[in-house]
């Protein structure tokens, strides 16, 4: 009987030590695009298998009144973050997200997902946006 190589064993080590990291975000989409100033929303996260090794790191959420369109890479007021390091998990997963209290209008629900992806290392940070209207509560009723 022949030994296994002792790079074989060292490589089935490091794999175990390093699971793949295959779930990358893809998009943000919510339940309603009309909203009420300090309410709770839901956001539906979709996420899709990658080819190479992705970690997103986390979401953070901001808002961001849509009059701001030069300000691409930005979140607005933070809302909140979401820990997604380690989760692999694919498809669409919701999140319960409340807004501030704030001015009725127009906005962005911003996302801003940092990652690193691959043996290169490189990093970055992805941002999704859905158009929201904060109206009163007396216009939701209507």
């Amino acid at each position: 009987m022949r030994s296994s190589s002792p790079i074989l064993l060292l490589s089935i080590l490091f794999a175990s030590l390093f699971p793949l990291s295959l779930a990358r975000v893809a998009s943000i989409t919510l339940d309603s695009n009309t909203a009420i100033p300090g309410q709770n929303i839901s956001v539906t996260v979709t996420s899709y298998s990658h080819i190479q090794n992705w970690d997103d790191f986390g979401i953070v959420w901001g808002l961001l009144r849509d009059d701001n369109d030069d300000c691409v890479e930005c979140v607005g007021m933070e809302m909140g973050y979401e820990n997604l390091y380690g989760n692999n998990t694919l498809g669409n997963t919701t999140y319960s997200l409340q807004l501030p209290n704030t001015t009725t209008g127009a906005y962005y629900l911003k996302a801003a997902v940092p990652y690193l992806v691959g043996a290169s290392g490189s990093t970055g940070i992805n941002y999704f946006n859905q158009s929201l209207n904060l109206v009163s509560n007396a216009k939701m009723r209507i």
